[in-house]
C-alpha cells in the first residue's frame, strides 16, 4: 500500500503532461570570520581616525573595544592614554602608557608621554626618572631632553636644566623654547651675558614682547642700561598693553637714576592695572629717592595691601621708615621681608634689638 501511494505522488502532472522535475540547487553562503585580532586593529585604526579629528570621546571608545578585543595590543593603550591626555585625564592617562610601556619597553612615545602626563600631575621625581629613561636609550630625543629641562628647571636645577636644554638644541637646532629657557637658567645662575645670547638667539626665532622683555632683564643686570631701554621699548612696541613691560623700563630709569622718567613709566603701569603691586613698590624707592618719602610709605602699603607676602615693599617700607626715625617699625618691616625671602633684609636686622 506504502508503494502505490509514492507512485501515484511521484507521476502527479498538471493538464495531462508528465513535467519532469529538476532539482533545486541551493547557493552555499560563506561568512567571512574576522579575528579578535583583526577587530582591534579595526577598532584601532577607527580610533585615530575619530582622534585626528578632535572626537576624543568616540575615539577613546574604540581604542578601548580594541583593548577589549586584544588585552595585548599595545598601540590601542598607547591610542587611549594619549587620548586621556588630551582630555587633561593624567591618572588614568598614566594608567595608559604604563600598560603600553609594560606591553613594548622600546615605544619611546609611550615613555614621552608617561612623563608629560606625571609632569602635568606635579609628579617632578617621576617625570624627570620617566625622561632619563627616554634620553639613555635614544640621546637624539629633543623633545625629551626639552621636558627633562623643564623638570629640572622647576626643581631649581638650574645647572642641570641648561644641560638638558643645550642636549635638546644639539638634536634640534630650531628649538626655540629651548634657547628662552635655558636663557632663564643661565639668568638664575648669575650668567648674564650667556642668558643675553640665549635671549637674543630666540628673538631670531620669535619676537615677542616676553621675549624682549627676559632680553631687557637679563641687559639690566649685566649692568647695559641703553641695551635694557630698547629691548623694553620693543616689548611695549608688540604690545602697549603689558603692565610689566612699563615697569621694567621704570626699572632701568630708576637704575640710571632718573627717578622722574621711572615715576611716568610705573605710572603708565599701574593705569593698565592698578593691582600690578610691583609697580607700587618700584614707584615707592623712586618717591624716596626724591625725599618723597610719605608717598614712598603710601605705594610700599599698597603694594603689601595687594600682596602681603611681598617681601620687597617690606624691606623698602622699612628703609623709608628707618629714614624717618621709626626705627621700631623698620625692623619690624625687615624682619617680615626676611620671612618672605628677601635675604638682604638680614643685613638690616642686625642692628635692630
Amino acid at each position: 500500500m506504502k508503494n502505490t501511494i509514492i507512485v501515484i505522488i511521484s507521476f502527479l502532472s498538471i493538464a495531462g503532461n508528465i513535467i519532469a522535475q529538476t532539482p533545486v540547487k541551493k547557493d552555499t553562503v560563506k561568512t567571512i570570520t574576522i579575528s579578535p585580532e583583526q577587530n582591534a586593529k579595526l577598532n584601532y585604526n577607527n580610533g585615530l581616525a575619530d582622534f585626528s579629528k578632535g572626537s576624543y570621546s568616540t575615539a577613546l571608545l574604540k581604542f578601548n573595544q580594541a583593548i577589549a578585543d586584544n588585552p595585548k595590543f599595545e598601540p590601542a593603550y598607547l591610542g587611549s592614554a594619549n587620548t586621556r591626555f588630551k582630555q587633561k585625564d593624567y591618572k588614568n592617562a598614566i594608567y595608559d602608557y604604563q600598560k603600553a610601556t609594560g606591553l613594548d619597553t622600546a615605544d619611546d612615545k609611550a615613555w614621552y608621554g608617561l612623563g608629560r602626563s606625571e609632569a602635568m600631575l606635579g609628579n617632578k621625581e617621576e617625570a624627570i626618572n620617566t625622561f632619563m629613561h627616554v634620553v639613555k636609550k635614544h640621546s637624539g630625543n629633543a623633545d625629551a631632553w626639552y621636558c627633562l629641562g623643564e623638570e629640572q628647571a622647576l626643581n631649581n636645577n638650574y645647572k642641570d636644566a641648561a644641560i638638558d636644554f643645550t642636549n635638546a638644541l644639539t638634536a634640534n637646532a630650531n628649538l626655540t623654547d629651548a634657547y628662552n629657557d635655558r636663557g632663564t637658567c643661565n639668568y638664575q645662575l648669575g650668567d648674564y651675558k650667556a642668558a643675553i645670547d640665549d635671549y637674543r638667539q630666540t628673538i631670531l626665532f620669535t619676537k615677542t614682547p616676553e621675549s624682549y622683555n627676559n632680553l631687557g632683564n637679563a641687559e639690566l643686570k649685566d649692568k647695559d642700561d641703553d641695551a635694557a631701554i630698547g629691548a623694553f621699548k620693543q616689548a611695549i612696541a608688540l604690545n602697549p598693553t603689558l603692565p610689566g613691560s612699563y615697569d621694567n623700563l621704570g626699572a632701568v630709569y630708576l637704575d640710571k637714576q632718573n627717578f622722574r622718567e621711572a615715576i611716568t613709566n610705573f605710572n603708565k603701569a599701574l593705569q593698565l592695572d592698578s593691582n600690578y603691586f610691583y609697580a607700587y613698590c618700584n614707584r615707592g624707592l623712586a618717591e624716596y629717592k626724591l625725599n618723597n618719602l610719605d608717598s614712598a610709605i603710601a605705594d610700599c602699603d599698597k603694594a603689601i595691601k595687594i600682596n602681603p607676602e611681598y617681601g620687597n615693599a617690606y624691606l623698602n617700607r622699612g628703609i623709608v621708615e628707618e629714614l624717618m626715625r621709626k626705627s621700631e617699625d623698620a625692623c619690624s618691616d625687615w624682619q617680615k621681608a626676611s620671612t618672605y625671602g628677601v635675604a638682604v633684609a638680614d643685613n638690616y636686622t642686625k642692628n635692630c634689638k
